[in-house]
């Protein structure tokens, strides 16, 4: 595992407090909205890599 420092700018400090309520963690919050984002990144880059064909394999993006 990598330990990150991530600075949160003052002005997104309350907001993100608030979204994160029913969390069990703010770190917990923010891990998860970052593992999403990695996931819909790595799933941008395979669907432009051509050919692509799913049909028939029960899979979809």
């Amino acid at each position: 595992m990598t330990a990150i420092t991530l600075r949160i700018p003052d002005a997104m400090d309350k907001p993100l407090r608030e979204a994160a309520a029913d969390a069990p963690s703010l770190n917990d919050y923010i891990l998860r909205a970052v593992r999403r984002q990695m996931t819909l990144d790595a799933a941008r880059k395979l669907a432009a890599i051509e050919p692509l064909d799913l049909a028939g394999e029960g899979d979809a993006l």
